[in-house]
């Protein structure tokens, strides 16, 4: 037996030792890596989930306020070609409750104001009013990692025309 080959071989098997745990090392920190990506892509994706359905919440908002400023309350009745006042600002509606999590606040200007005079504007024999609605959808808390916040504004035109047919004198 030759005494340098042993300590050569012995010198061989501490390198392959100390490889092995390079290796280790460095496939652990890829798998953390990996665990790391892959969180964040779940979480990503969950936000932009929530994003999309704050939008739709307020787009929900949006919907109802129109609603609100087209609804002809008292005027088949009483034959009135006054355009109405906005509704009560901020307004809060209900939601269903896929949306449970989210409150929606929207909010009416009219132009031009219900005080002013006239308050309306003309064009021609028509009387027309421009309402600008706000709806803003928001989700968890202001600074949290999961809030969410959407806000969407839409503009609505109404029109009366005193020489249309009554009760509703609805522009043609």
């Amino acid at each position: 037996m030759n005494p340098t080959r042993n300590i050569s071989a012995r010198r061989a098997h501490g390198f392959a030792f100390v490889t092995a745990i390079f290796l280790l090392l460095i496939l652990g920190a890829f798998a953390a890596f990996v665990v790391n990506f892959v969180t964040h892509a779940h979480a990503t994706t969950a936000l932009a989930v929530q994003g999309a359905r704050a939008y739709e919440a307020a787009r929900a908002g949006i919907e109802w306020g129109t609603y609100q400023v087209r609804l002809e309350v008292g005027s088949a009745a009483s034959g009135t070609i006054n355009l109405p006042a906005c509704f009560g600002s901020p307004a809060s509606p209900a939601l269903p409750t896929a949306f449970a999590d989210f409150t929606v606040q929207v909010n009416c200007q009219r132009y031009p104001a219900s005080g002013a005079v006239p308050d309306f504007h003309e064009e021609g024999a028509r009387r027309v009013v421009i309402y600008v609605l706000t709806a803003t959808a928001a989700s968890g808390a202001v600074g949290a990692s999961d809030y969410v916040e959407r806000r969407l504004e839409a503009r609505v035109e109404k029109c009366k025309d005193p020489d249309a047919s009554a009760p509703l004198y609805s522009c043609p």
